[in-house]
């Protein structure tokens, strides 16, 4: 087997582990998915009890589907990475994938600073998209090359 199959191999069984992981995120540190989810949503300018509750229960439904939504791309992307080891577009989309998931990692990390917090599940889920988005680099280099 080519080194090229062989890192291509390692980042799809990396995406069904992000996959699993999100989960796993969800059902434990369900705090920290809904950080991670809290993409348009201010928390610092609540004014009264009724508008925390309405961001609340909408930041929880967009955690939800923004957990479901990144379980199923990262388990095709896994599965396309592994059945398709000779064709460039799978590393391309997960490089793309890859690089959100990061800027969103990289944005929850932030606003957990803010308020002195610190979340392992977001610090695991970050390294492990710093390392698929190599891996989808290094393998699209290399085909590349091949060409």
């Amino acid at each position: 087997m080519k080194i090229n199959e062989t890192v291509r191999i390692i980042a799809g069984s990396l995406c069904i582990l992000v996959a699993i992981i999100r989960i796993l995120f969800i059902f434990f540190d369900l705090g920290g998915a809904m950080i991670y989810s809290f993409l348009l949503l201010d928390p610092n300018q609540v004014v009264n009890i009724f508008e925390a509750l309405i961001i609340i229960i909408f930041a929880l439904f967009m955690s939800i589907i923004a957990t479901i939504f990144s379980v199923i791309v990262y388990t095709v992307l896994g599965i396309l990475q592994i059945a398709l080891r000779k064709q460039k577009t799978p590393s391309i989309i997960c490089t793309v994938f890859s690089s959100i998931s990061i800027v969103l990692s990289i944005r929850a990390t932030i606003l957990l600073a803010s308020i002195n917090e610190f979340d392992i599940f977001i610090t695991i889920l970050m390294i492990m998209y710093i390392v698929i988005l190599s891996l989808c680099i290094v393998s699209y280099i290399k085909f590349r090359k091949q060409d």
